[in-house]
């Protein structure tokens, strides 16, 4: 299900006046702040039909983004260089332009692309046009990835004793203490906003990764 478009945004004033506007009359920049913040949030309904994206870099450090579930596979990943290095991953949707999604941090040292399937992403080509140079990668499918991930998920709801069941009864506030053991454990973070990371735990919990664990109780 898409993400809910925000429509007016409205500041109220300490004597209680207040004014409005409409939210795409802002700054791109201004609208992407103000949804990565948490009240601007809400947990996806059905996180198993959702889609994300992980990334990771030379160093281990894994971020997720929830993309638009209109999104199919992956077109291309290249970096554009001129005072600082800015890496765009292009990705193919059922109608319309691609998503387009910025990746800022040491774009040129991403090495794993997962989105579906896991892809290793290495340096092909580097173009140079005046002060700009334009950094192109290959995008190679890793075999078994996904039996990889399930596998690691389930040794992480084991270690951690997570009662799968009870964990969906469970109040939102303790909910979300479980979802950040299960996150720190995976080491992940948030590229945009922190719900995706938790919207990404739910779609594991609810997809096919639900029918292969076994907990055992204690």
């Amino acid at each position: 299900m898409p993400m809910k478009k925000p429509h007016r945004v409205v500041v109220e004033f300490e004597d209680g006046s207040t004014c409005e506007a409409p939210f795409e009359s802002l700054p791109e920049t201004l609208q992407s702040d103000i949804m990565r913040q948490p009240f601007a949030s809400n947990p996806a309904p059905e996180p198993e039909k959702e889609k994300f994206l992980i990334l990771e870099w030379d160093d281990g450090w894994k971020e997720v983004i929830r993309v638009h579930d209109t999104c199919t596979e992956l077109n291309r990943y290249y970096v554009i260089s001129r005072v600082e290095h800015v890496g765009r991953l292009s990705i193919h949707k059922q109608n319309g332009y691609p998503e387009l999604i910025e990746i800022i941090r040491k774009p040129l040292n991403l090495n794993r692309i997962t989105f579906a399937d896991a892809f290793q992403v290495a340096l092909q080509r580097s173009d140079r046009e005046g002060d700009k140079t334009d950094h192109f990668f290959a995008l190679t499918k890793e075999e078994g990835a996904h039996r990889k991930r399930m596998d690691e998920f389930k040794a992480i709801i084991e270690q951690q004793a997570i009662d799968l069941e009870g964990l969906r009864s469970q109040d939102p506030n303790t909910q979300l203490e479980q979802y950040e053991k299960i996150r720190k454990a995976l080491s992940i973070k948030a590229g945009l906003r922190q719900q995706d990371v938790y919207d990404y735990i739910a779609f594991l919990l609810n997809t096919d990764f639900r029918a292969r664990l076994t907990v055992t109780s204690t």
